[in-house]
């Protein structure tokens, strides 16, 4: 009996310390509340205020910021252009032809007021831009250029395809005398509103250009004034300020290259020229050129020195070195970059501040595709034969033109001028058939439009599709 009750006990204690309630009780288990976790609170990317193409503090934040390349037109007519003042970067060499395509840069999209005349883009400026996880902006684009984009997978942004969405015509600058494909620029708004027909934005990472840190003040101002020649027709200076500590860019004429948007010279405070190989592509015409590195220029502060390069492929970002191997520091600000082949027809000059002429590292070698010095200058010679007699064909029909339309008038003089300027075309005309039989051995002219060049291979539309 005592064990049944002392059982009896320690079951009782049993369910009481447990918490349970006796079978058939209305009290409930009391389980323990667990503490709410707290939400993570999200920490905030650290603002960049650190331009990429630059390397200046701003008050842009850059963080996932995508820069933005617009190809400009720099063929005759096509200045002043919109914009090549306030890009961050411009590029420029020749892909095709004798004119040069400029490349620029710009570190955002919010960056750009205006931009143009927009231009077709080509694989020489894409593969300097690419890297940077740039935006191609641009208005058609060279078969080489497109295969390049096709190949990486890369989404540009080509007027062909957004059409007067991404794109304005100037009506105004047309009607005072500019061809229509000089007359095309873009903006922040339109390149947002063309990028939306791709479901696309600028948004995305972006990486330096250049090793930016502030330099020493040279011991002497030995590069002051840059002279490259690209063509007989293309070029551009580039002459040091002290007072600004600036080169500022001049066209191939010595005008100063102005930007037609806000009015300034174009002006850098880095000028890198790379020198590379080139010759020409399968179309024959189409320049190629050996990216994967070689030696160079570098100026800021009017002084300069001679760098390597290297760049490996299409998608990999441009590493500059000083001469013994040694990580190149670059002066933070605008930077204008050449690629300069030394082909025919090319040049370089610098001098310093007191008009030395420097001695220069010596010009690329050309690629086996490239057309020989010899060769380029007899083709030279005959082309300006050529186009003499048909200029001289082209005055002589002026010449009668003008005799007729001074009989018109009753003033003598008019009748006697025009005479004379009959004479002088005939001569001229006759000295050019002269020179022209001498060289070819037949009187037969060549066709009348013919310039020499190969079919051009850039066959970018005047004017954008439809939208």
């Amino acid at each position: 009996m005592k064990k049944s009750i002392r059982m009896a006990a320690v079951a009782l204690s049993v369910l009481i310390l447990a918490g349970c309630s006796a079978p058939g009780s209305s009290q409930s288990v009391q389980q323990p509340t667990a503490a709410p976790t707290a939400e993570p609170t999200p920490t905030p990317a650290p603002v960049n205020n650190t331009n990429p193409l630059t390397g200046q503090t701003t008050d842009t934040d850059y963080n996932s910021q995508r820069p933005v390349a617009v190809t400009i037109r720099n063929g005759d007519g096509a200045t002043p252009q919109w914009g090549v003042g306030k890009a961050d970067l411009l590029v420029e060499g020749v892909s095709q032809g004798y004119d040069t395509n400029l490349t620029a840069v710009f570190a955002t999209r919010d960056a750009i007021s205006k931009v143009g005349p927009v231009g077709p883009a080509t694989d020489l400026g894409l593969q300097f831009v690419l890297p940077l996880n740039a935006v191609p902006v641009h208005i058609n684009k060279t078969v080489y250029a497109s295969n390049l984009l096709n190949v990486l997978t890369y989404q540009d942004m080509d007027g062909l395809n957004v059409g007067t969405s991404g794109f304005t015509f100037d009506a105004d600058r047309y009607a005072s005398g500019y061809r229509e494909e000089n007359c095309w620029y873009t903006t922040a708004d339109q390149i947002t509103a063309g990028l939306a027909n791709y479901s696309m934005d600028t948004t995305g990472a972006n990486m330096p250009l250049f090793h930016f840190e502030e330099r020493k003040a040279p011991a002497s101002q030995n590069g002051v004034n840059l002279y490259l020649t690209f063509s007989q027709t293309a070029g551009a200076e580039l002459k040091y300020n002290a007072d600004t500590g600036l080169y500022l860019r001049h066209n191939f004429d010595g005008t100063p290259t102005m930007d037609a948007d806000t009015g300034e010279q174009a002006a850098f405070k880095n000028v890198v020229v790379l020198y590379a190989s080139s010759g020409i592509k399968d179309d024959g015409y189409t320049r190629q050129y050996d990216l994967s590195g070689g030696t160079g220029l570098y100026l800021t502060d009017g002084a300069w020195q001679e760098i390597r390069w290297t760049k490996r492929d299409a998608a990999a970002p441009l590493s500059l070195t000083d001469a013994s191997g040694a990580t190149l520091a670059v002066n933070p600000g605008k930077t204008y970059l050449a690629i300069w082949g030394g082909y025919y027809g090319q040049a370089i000059q610098l001098f310093a501040a007191d008009g030395t002429e420097q001695t220069l590292p010596a010009r690329p070698a050309l690629l086996e595709s490239a057309v020989s010095d010899e060769a380029a200058a007899a083709a030279q010679q005959q082309q300006d034969v050529k186009n003499a007699l048909l200029t001289a064909r082209e005055e002589l029909s002026a010449a009668q033109q003008a005799v007729n339309d001074a009989a018109a008038t009753e003033d003598p003089a008019d009748d006697a001028a025009a005479s004379e300027r009959l004479a002088a075309a005939n001569d001229a005309l006759n000295a050019a058939q002269a020179a022209y039989d001498a060289m070819f051995g037949t009187p037969t002219p060549a066709p009348e439009g013919d310039t020499g060049e190969p079919a051009a291979a850039d066959s970018a539309e005047s004017e954008p599709a439809a939208e």
